[in-house]
């Protein structure tokens, strides 16, 4: 079987239906608001970064707004938005912009897999349905924005473009996933860069093998085409690396910071086994998630080979191959002792395959789908499957973690200390605390959640997290926390707040208090 060339695609392959983009867009955005209620988990590590970036008096003093940015590219774009929005409105504008890119990256590349008018939209629901149960390493792809969202929709748009043979457009597209989120267009790049090579062998073969032929008069239409194609691909590499240098320049001032490679070690240790083990580890992973994306691979395999597949889908699944290769040997490599496991696991080599397994079993099944013999039944069945992701991902969404009562409490305190203190206070919360900076608009000393990315940041928030939790186990050996505790407390910290529902009895009447949370006023013991 010979692979068909980028150049040979056919460009008027799949056209796009604008009002099936409009549904996939209204699922997903239905899906994100049901599944990350707003803030979503992860909204506020990010946008409150982007209000940082554009207004950096707002948190002042905050160690993880004023750690070094890594997603640069997000924090300029969608942060603009704080200028004028609060961030509840911002987080809400950023979902309908991101996902409408990403539905339409979406509808680009699976309208050139199969010419059916549902068949993106069909996808997508089942789709849903596999990320309301789970993923392997954690990654998913609809919820709060952020930007691998932007990421992921131009890395599909950029397929798309390959396989209608626009290399140039292809090009930027996979430049602008890669500025969004350097991970995930990398890696994306990287199994694309295997497919390519895996289809231009057979051909690169054959030229060698041809005997050289006597020199025409006139150059041939072929070498005319192979010039234009060469072209092509230089035109497209060269919008490839304009639109991705916004997000590699400050990735590369990360990755390079002028740090003791010992601060590096133990940076990429604390980031791979203990903030991010549940995305980086394979030790971490649920052995339930290794058996259910197993067995995906068996289904998609299977149907794979037992169907016809248009040159198209035979890239795409190359594609997926070439993602779960990285994903194996990141698990080979995770579960070694090989002494730099740690700084090559730290680039996510999980992360693709996470997502495009369950996708590629989507298409399979979609094709595989015995049609009913009612139009109707059909649509009904696909509404119930959607019905159930929504059923499913509302069940176990981030929200419910937190009782009404918990969650008023909390919204409560913070709202106190953003009406009631100056700006330039300095507030230690608890480490579960959902939000803080969202909702106090205050500088915070130090929280799990807010782990920055540069070396020397992770290594100074460990510290910081292990100094807080000696600190007040030692101090708690009378069972009381002393003025003279606390003050000793300010004075290494600089915390001039403590807002909290578990620490005490302390030595000081509280400023603020509700029946979770209690706010002491730690200026007065200057």
């Amino acid at each position: 079987m010979i692979p068909v060339s980028m150049e040979s695609a056919n460009p008027k392959a799949g056209r796009i239906d604008l009002v099936i983009v409009a549904m996939v867009w209204i699922s997903f955005l239905s899906y994100s608001l049901i599944a990350a209620p707003i803030p979503a988990v992860n909204e506020p590590h990010y946008l409150c970064k982007a209000k940082h970036y554009w207004q950096p008096e707002w948190c002042a003093g905050d160690f993880f707004l004023e750690s070094t940015n890594a997603h640069t590219v997000l924090y300029a774009t969608v942060g603009v938005l704080t200028q004028w929005c609060s961030l509840e409105q911002t987080a809400f504008v950023g979902r309908i912009v991101a996902l409408l890119i990403l539905s339409l990256g979406w509808c680009n590349l699976l309208v050139t897999l199969q010419p059916d008018r549902w068949f993106p939209l069909k996808v997508c629901v089942l789709f849903l349905v596999f990320q309301a149960y789970g993923s392997f390493s954690g990654e998913w792809l609809v919820g709060g924005v952020e930007g691998k969202v932007f990421g992921y929709g131009f890395l599909f748009a950029a397929l798309g473009q390959v396989n209608r043979g626009r290399v140039v457009s292809a090009g930027a597209f996979t430049g602008l996933a890669i500025s969004f989120h350097p991970v995930i267009g990398i890696w994306g790049l990287l199994a694309f860069s295997g497919v390519l090579l895996l289809e231009l062998t057979p051909g690169v073969i054959r030229a060698f093998s041809r005997k050289p032929a006597s020199s025409p008069a006139t150059e041939s239409p072929s070498k005319i085409l192979d010039q234009t194609t060469a072209i092509r691909r230089i035109c497209g590499l060269l919008f490839l690396i304009a639109c991705a240098l916004p997000g590699l320049i400050p990735v590369y001032r990360l990755l390079s910071e002028a740090v003791p490679e010992q601060t590096k070690a133990a940076a990429n240790f604390i980031q791979v086994h203990y903030r991010l083990a549940h995305h980086l580890d394979p030790r971490s992973f649920l052995w339930r998630a290794y058996l259910c994306y197993l067995g995906l691979m068996v289904v998609w395999i299977s149907l794979a080979c037992t169907s016809q597949r248009t040159a198209a889908e035979r890239r795409f699944d190359k594609l997926v191959g070439f993602s779960i290769l990285f994903a194996v040997t990141g698990v080979l490599i995770g579960w070694s002792s090989f002494p730099q496991r740690s700084q090559l696991l730290k680039f996510y080599p999980f992360r693709v395959a996470d997502l495009l397994v369950p996708l590629a079993v989507s298409i399979c099944l979609v094709r595989k789908w015995p049609p009913p013999r009612s139009t109707t039944m059909s649509r009904v069945g696909y509404a119930s499957l959607f019905v159930i992701a929504l059923v499913r991902v509302n069940s176990v969404s981030e929200s419910n973690r937190y009782t009404a009562q918990q969650t008023a409490d909390w919204i409560s305190a913070c709202h106190w200390i953003d009406e009631r203190l100056s700006k330039d206070v300095l507030v230690f919360a608890p480490h579960d605390g959902r939000a803080f900076k969202w909702y106090a608009q205050r500088a915070e000393y130090v929280t799990y959640k807010d782990c920055p990315q540069d070396a020397a940041g992770i290594v100074e928030w460990n510290r910081r997290l292990q100094f807080l939790q000696k600190w007040f186990s030692t101090h708690f050996d009378d069972e009381n926390y002393t003025v003279d505790e606390l003050r000793d407390f300010r004075k290494q910290t600089g915390v001039t707040h403590i807002l909290t529902d578990r620490i005490g009895p302390l030595e000081l009447e509280p400023v603020f208090e509700n029946e979770t949370y209690d706010i002491y006023d730690l200026t007065t013991l200057d």
